[in-house]
């Protein structure tokens, strides 16, 4: 621990959302991907999941004079569910017992947003961060998949079925109830409606014979910041939702949307996050050359069978 002050745990609300984003990017600093956020990213992320600043914990630390965020964990409150949007320590700072009262202040919080159960996603090889969860009784509820695929692959087979770019309002408005398993926070409606009201994205659906639509996908194209050595940054192409009719037919659905999509975008790589591990889509995604390259668990506690502890 550095030459500072003991950590203290504060509310959201005393604190500036700086401090949060700082507590957040240093824990973070260290994790597996780019969890890092700037001013504008931060405040997307507490839109897009409806957290609420006060709704949040932050740890400070008297640094060279200054008050510093070193950690914070975050709460997301739609009606009696939430959604924890993030724990983060400071290397420097874990060991205490931090991450535990974080996530004990979340648990009273959301006790007092009428909030009965609180979910969250960890990686499957983050053993720390899921006996932290266990502690304060998260159980775990499901596997999820991260789905990628390379370019390198080469190109699908040319579909026969055309590519309809909708209004990805309209599509979540419409036809968002075809999900035959529940989503995970960042895929329920609401999230993506804040996020195409913030980022926008691109909707497309691939009609049936009587061309109503039988399958849909939202995606987010853009380019990685660093440029390979042929000199053109990588294009990606992040598949932000995807669903499919459950009266039609899944191959001739779910195929032909990707294929096409594919091809819509050839030179990108596709990823899909936190697929259920048993989505009838999966085999679908594994027969079209995308690969699982990470895992999660999404995890939850039942507040009035593991109530918050006492606050000391």
């Amino acid at each position: 621990m550095p030459e500072s002050q003991q950590p203290t745990m504060v509310t959201g609300a005393a604190v500036e959302v700086e401090a949060l984003r700082q507590g957040f990017n240093r824990g973070f600093a260290d994790y597996r991907y780019n969890m890092q956020l700037d001013p504008s990213g931060m405040l997307g992320h507490l839109h897009r999941s409806n957290i609420d600043l006060e709704d949040c914990a932050v740890l400070v630390a008297e640094e060279e004079g200054r008050m510093q965020g070193v950690g914070a964990a975050l709460l997301a409150v739609r009606g009696d569910e939430g959604w924890c949007g993030g724990l983060s320590i400071d290397p420097a700072y874990r060991g205490g017992g931090w991450g535990r009262r974080l996530m004990e202040h979340l648990k009273r919080r959301a006790v007092a947003r009428g909030v009965r159960r609180i979910l969250l996603e960890v990686l499957v090889t983050n053993d720390h961060a899921r006996s932290v969860y266990r502690l304060v009784g998260f159980k775990r509820l499901r596997e999820l998949l991260l789905w990628e695929r390379d370019p390198r692959q080469g190109p699908l087979p040319l579909p026969y079925e055309r590519l309809d770019e909708a209004d990805p309002a309209r599509i979540l408005r419409e036809f968002y109830h075809w999900h035959e398993l529940p989503t995970i926070w960042q895929r329920r409606a609401r999230s993506l409606l804040n996020y195409v009201e913030q980022h926008g994205c691109v909707g497309f659906t691939i009609p049936a014979k009587d061309g109503a639509p039988v399958a849909y996908v939202l995606v987010s194209p853009s380019t990685s910041s660093g440029v390979p050595a042929g000199g053109q940054p990588a294009a990606r192409l992040r598949i932000l939702d995807i669903a499919v009719d459950p009266e039609a037919n899944l191959q001739d659905a779910a195929r032909p949307l990707l294929q096409a999509l594919q091809l819509r975008y050839v030179d990108a790589r596709m990823t899909l996050m936190d697929q259920p591990a048993d989505s009838r889509l999966n085999p679908v995604f594994a027969s079209l050359g995308f690969r699982v390259f990470d895992r999660q668990y999404e995890m939850a506690v039942d507040l009035a069978e593991s109530p918050p502890a006492t606050d000391h």
